[in-house]
């Protein structure tokens, strides 16, 4: 991080939170595809994966302890909880904090079908 004479206090205490943060996540990606789980991409402090229908809970389950097992190598020990959130065909994953750029995206490409 570089820092300059005006800089922001609290960017300097959140830095080593988002450092590890993004730690944690490369090393569960790394993980994960090491455990044959294919990960399409990080989603902000997550990752979203898939599965075959009949192998997704499973698939779900691995992803969370290697999610787990990257957080006690990152924080000495301590274990992060995580939640999951499985999205079966025909759904579409969505998060509200995205659909403004979802929609403009989508209307920039011609619009997607539903």
């Amino acid at each position: 991080m570089h820092v300059g004479e005006n800089v922001n206090p609290r960017s300097l205490r959140n830095f080593p939170l988002q450092a590890n943060g993004g730690e944690m996540l490369r090393l569960a990606c790394c993980m994960t595809t090491e455990k044959n789980i294919r990960v399409c991409c990080p989603v902000h402090d997550a990752l979203l994966i898939e599965a075959d229908e009949a192998d997704i809970d499973d698939a779900v389950m691995k992803c969370q302890a290697v999610m787990e097992e990257a957080s006690r190598l990152v924080l000495g020990g301590f274990t992060i909880r995580t939640e999951a959130k499985i999205v079966r065909y025909p759904g579409r994953y969505s998060d509200k904090r995205g659909m403004a750029m979802w929609n403009a995206v989508a209307e920039l490409a011609g619009g997607f079908d539903d």
